[in-house]
């Protein structure tokens, strides 16, 4: 909810819209998550890097507005 009140454009937000957003994010962070696993298993980790992140972002075209 902080978040949301930082931006200066929004007046109010309802719980209902912070629950929304919150969920979005969750299941975006989790999205991008899983498609980046899939290149720190091709390089034999199990950790996610940043480059990981970085090849998920290039390969992906749903990821094209992170570049």
């Amino acid at each position: 909810k902080a978040l949301v009140k930082a931006d200066p454009d929004v007046t109010l937000a309802s719980q209902e819209a912070v629950f929304v957003l919150a969920r979005a994010t969750e299941l975006f962070v989790e999205t991008i998550a899983k498609d980046a696993y899939v290149y720190a298993q091709q390089g034999k980790r199990k950790t996610l890097q940043r480059k990981d992140l970085d090849n998920a972002i290039e390969a992906i075209d749903e990821f094209a507005f992170l570049e």
